[in-house]
């Protein structure tokens, strides 16, 4: 009998090596954290035959833009069950609330000038899309019977050796994003993502992006945001 898996459940440490060479020991620590395992990311995996991921795979992919992207996930026996009940939506000028236990972390080596709004300061835009991003796999870790899964040790046969995606149906409703602070470029920025409530097919998440800077052990709040999540069923 073969045995099934996700690409969201095998470990990939090649992914780490862009980024151990950071002076941040933030960073440091968060790289060699015993609860958290490295993973490949699917949306940098170019798809040539469908175009999927085309965004993230190709255009923000080049050596003037995000040329590394590492993903960390808990690993799966420390994921929490989820609340069954619809989270209070924060206001939009409260104090942004720590994100305790991440289910995951994307870390990405923004590049310049690729990335940059203003002068030395990263898109809004690059910003919003790492968080829906890492928002992505983060409830994918909670719904994997969304996407197919891998059928044993070298039975998968997919064009252009792209592994079956590990999101399938899922979409974002809702993305309510509020910004507190610059994203200087070229630099790191690190998003930790908690989906905090499930009610059947809807999900309710947390993110937040943070700069980790040299020297220094706590990393910079610049993003905090919360959405909400579709996971849809195929049409009859």
């Amino acid at each position: 009998m073969s045995s099934s898996s996700s690409i969201l459940d095998i470990p990939h440490p090649a992914s780490l090596t862009p980024f151990l060479h950071s002076s941040s020991p933030s960073l440091q620590s968060l790289l060699h954290h015993p609860d958290y395992l490295p993973i490949r990311t699917y949306s940098r995996i170019p798809k040539p035959s469908s175009g999927e991921d085309g965004y993230f795979a190709n255009t923000l992919a080049t050596s003037f833009t995000i040329p590394h992207v590492l993903t960390l996930r808990r690993r799966p026996h420390l994921l929490s069950a989820l609340p069954a009940t619809p989270p209070v939506w924060p206001a939009p000028t409260g104090s942004p609330t720590p994100i305790h236990a991440p289910d995951l972390f994307l870390l990405l080596d923004l590049a310049t000038p690729g990335v940059s709004g203003h002068p030395s300061t990263a898109h809004g835009g690059v910003i919003a899309t790492a968080l829906d991003e890492a928002m992505s796999y983060a409830v994918a870790l909670y719904a994997p019977e969304t996407g197919p899964r891998l059928e044993g040790e070298g039975e998968r046969k997919r064009e252009d050796d792209v592994p079956p995606t590990p999101r399938g149906m899922l979409y974002t409703a809702q993305l309510d994003i509020r910004y507190k602070s610059p994203v200087a470029v070229p630099g790191y920025l690190v998003v930790r993502v908690k989906v905090i409530a499930r009610v059947g097919r809807k999900f309710w998440v947390r993110a937040q992006a943070l700069q980790p800077e040299d020297g220094k052990t706590q990393m910079r709040l610049t993003t905090d945001a919360m959405a909400f999540w579709m996971q849809t069923v195929p049409s009859l």
